[in-house]
């Protein structure tokens, strides 16, 4: 926990003394250490899967773009390229928004998870023992959003 306080703390000096472009940012209105406590606490509970995602389709079609070594999604079998279709029975799609939510809100270490992927033009399903998030991810997460935080609130002082 001392190392996590550490990185945190270099990464809020990083976040005050750089300068801010104006644009889109986000959606946080707390306060910076608000901000930075209750993203912490969020994230000492969740569930890790260990994969990187694209986004950029939309919700029905994130596509695997890493599989984190050693990580509970390549004890599973991810591969890069796989789509991501279904996480316990709930499709990946706009109308499920808050059925995925939910199943997000669900996911702590140690639960099991059931994804159907699909691959080379098939679906395949894949269990998955959920990890503890590691530090230095979990640093890297919080890292980004203060950084998106500092630039919104640089830009609303402007």
């Amino acid at each position: 926990m001392k190392r996590l306080t550490g990185v945190l703390a270099v990464v809020i000096v990083v976040v005050m003394a750089m300068p801010a472009v104006a644009g889109e940012g986000s959606k946080c209105t707390a306060s910076t250490q608000d901000c930075l406590n209750h993203m912490a606490k969020n994230l000492e509970n969740r569930g890790w899967v260990g994969l990187e995602l694209d986004d950029q389709g939309g919700v029905d079609k994130m596509m695997v773009t890493k599989v984190v070594s050693n990580s509970p999604a390549s004890r599973a079998g991810f591969e890069k390229g796989d789509i991501l279709v279904a996480v316990n029975g709930v499709a990946f799609s706009e109308a499920n928004q808050k059925k995925l939510k939910d199943v997000k809100y669900s996911m702590k270490p140690g639960a099991d998870f059931s994804y159907t992927v699909a691959r080379h033009g098939s679906k395949v399903n894949l269990d998955v023992t959920l990890g503890q998030i590691p530090e230095d991810v979990r640093a890297q997460w919080i890292g980004n959003h203060m950084m998106d935080h500092a630039e919104v609130q640089m830009a609303s002082a402007e």
